[in-house]
């Protein structure tokens, strides 16, 4: 029995082992364009911080998922960053491991974390 289906992204009736793209530009266009990029970073990052309590680990902030990231608490273990590039663009398991090396905070959090020598009562 023959399947018929079409492409994910124009259309078009897929002809011999295509499953899901008529061509590598279909696929490109529809898993690798920056916008496939960004919907599946901001998804990912959206689950992470879910499954990670859903606000900052030291004030509870928990306004904008743009003000939370992920805080290595020993640099020496860092494998890679957890921007959005490393969420949109990496398999699962290894950045479910390096999740496991942070805590989440907010970027305010996050900044003393890495500058407690700037405290302004200090400098005044």
């Amino acid at each position: 029995m023959i399947k018929l289906s079409n492409c994910k992204t124009c259309g078009k009736l897929l002809a011999g082992k295509q499953t899901k793209f008529c061509s590598p530009s279909c696929k490109n266009r529809d898993l690798q364009s920056y916008e496939a990029q960004q919907r599946r970073g901001l998804a990912r990052k959206l689950a992470i911080i879910q499954s990670a309590g859903g606000k900052c680990s030291i004030c509870g902030y928990h306004q904008n998922l743009a003000a939370l990231v992920f805080h290595h608490t020993d640099p020496g273990g860092k494998d890679f960053k957890l921007d959005m590039r490393s969420l949109s663009n990496r398999k699962l398991a290894p950045i479910l491991v390096e999740i496991d090396k942070c805590i989440l905070v907010c970027a305010n959090c996050h900044a003393e974390l890495h500058n407690p020598h700037l405290n302004l009562d200090a400098l005044l």
